[in-house]
């Protein structure tokens, strides 16, 4: 088996790798086998090298494809794990053979086929439009037909990109010319004329997948004698995927749609993103709340990071070494360098009356990079709920890294999307660039087992 990373293990918890499939930006995906119930399933298995930021795309990709998974033509996502200190995630494989192994051993699709393909990513790529997820072109190795002319591909959702349909029709014409037929055969001349379409677009202008897919459905309702360009077909948009999806969107934003609904679906995972709640030793400190979790302990302020903190935090910064400067802020995301919360003015004012004042308006990037500056993370939800027992209340809303499985489902452990109020309940909110003017956070340091 070919493996791009010399470090990955060839077996990855309960998978063993049998073959490489694909590679991706930061990922690769194999074919592997479950033995003890003799299931095979596609793993895109994250670099072991990733970056920290390639990892938290990675995740959150991963999420929104366990959420979508009701796509039409998708094969279904089960679950992203780690193992062997790896993520991947775990996507069923597809019947049949992918186009790149068809056209590898030099065989061909039928015209009808074809267009059915043709169809199968025009109602994949146009229902990920209607409910503003971005889809991702995708290469021959991720697109499937079956022996009965199925059609299924692998998972396209990506998260923070835009959605480019002209790159998503040239992929499919790409990887159709290579099985179309090379033999004079009917429908030929129609069927390269809609590929040239799908590469090139039409004097210049570039036609939309519902254009495309009538085409398509033309072409085979003629080919097959039967006029099903007449027949109805169901509006995308009244979908039941499309609705619950929609649902998500309107009460949450586009972005918690894909977040929110990708946790719902993995409730399963039980403690491997689980909230389990860290045991409290009998010992305190004037710092704070001595918390273990698993073979970690930490020390969580009783309160949160208040102002005067924060302004220290931020004049450390102007002082700093540029070199030093830029490796810290190396985690941030390129929109995230303003540095200065919400509505900073006041916050200073009210400080100097109260030098107690928690700092708020921080979105989470800006909290875990004071956290790290200061040797410690922000807190996991569960510390917070013991800090807020036994220490200061502090802020409406705090940021926490941990998921909830709480009846209000939160997002993933180092990268949360959760805040924690006073009464200690999981608030999931629309994004890590969340900057509430309400919203604090607490830290937790790491403390030695001995």
């Amino acid at each position: 088996m070919n493996n791009p990373f010399p470090d990955l293990p060839h077996q990855l918890g309960v998978y063993s790798l049998t073959r490489l499939i694909e590679l991706r930006e930061n990922s690769a995906l194999y074919e592997a086998r479950q033995p003890h119930v003799d299931r095979a399933v596609v793993l895109e298995v994250l670099a072991p090298d990733a970056p920290h930021c390639a990892e938290v795309t990675f995740l959150a990709q991963a999420r929104l494809r366990v959420a979508s998974s009701e796509l039409p033509h998708v094969a279904g996502v089960f679950e992203s794990l780690r193992a062997d200190g790896v993520w991947f995630l775990t996507q069923e494989l597809p019947p049949g053979r992918s186009l790149a192994d068809i056209a590898a051993a030099y065989e061909e699709l039928t015209i009808p086929q074809i267009c059915r393909y043709i169809i199968a990513a025009a109602d994949m790529y146009l229902l990920c439009h209607q409910v503003e997820l971005a889809a991702m072109p995708l290469a021959p190795s991720s697109m499937f037909v079956s022996p009965e002319g199925d059609i299924q591909f692998l998972s396209p959702l990506v998260e923070g990109h835009s959605d480019y349909p002209a790159y998503q029709q040239q992929a499919v014409a790409m990887a159709l010319w290579a099985v179309c037929p090379r033999a004079q055969v009917p429908g030929l001349g129609r069927i390269t004329t809609l590929l040239q379409w799908l590469n090139e677009g039409v004097e210049g202008q570039w036609l939309s997948w519902d254009d495309i897919r009538s085409t398509a459905a033309t072409i085979l309702s003629q080919l097959e004698g039967a006029d099903t360009s007449k027949q109805p077909r169901q509006p995308l948009r009244d979908k039941p995927c499309i609705k619950a999806v929609r649902q998500f969107i309107t009460r949450w934003g586009a972005y918690t749609a894909g977040a929110a609904a990708v946790i719902i679906g993995m409730s399963s995972l039980g403690s491997l993103y689980g909230m389990g709640a860290p045991r409290r030793l009998p010992t305190t400190t004037d710092a704070g709340i001595l918390c273990r979790d698993g073979n970690v302990y930490e020390i969580v302020s009783r309160r949160p990071v208040t102002v005067q903190e924060y302004s220290q935090f931020l004049q450390q910064l102007d002082t700093m070494e540029e070199a030093q400067l830029s490796a810290l802020l190396g985690m941030l995301p390129d929109r995230n360098m303003e540095l200065t919360p919400a509505y900073w003015d006041e916050q200073l004012e009210r400080a100097g009356s109260s030098p107690d004042t928690p700092v708020t308006g921080v979105n989470f990037w800006h909290a875990s990079l004071y956290a790290q500056f200061h040797g410690g993370r922000v807190a996991t939800a569960p510390q917070l709920q013991i800090a807020i027992q036994h220490g200061d209340t502090g802020c409406e809303l705090e940021w926490s890294r941990s998921e909830s499985t709480g009846p209000q489902s939160g997002i993933y452990d180092e990268n949360s999307l959760l805040l924690v109020n006073k009464a200690g309940t999981p608030v999931p909110v629309s994004s890590r660039e969340w900057n509430h003017a309400s919203c604090g956070f607490r830290l937790a340091t790491p403390q030695p087992t001995h």
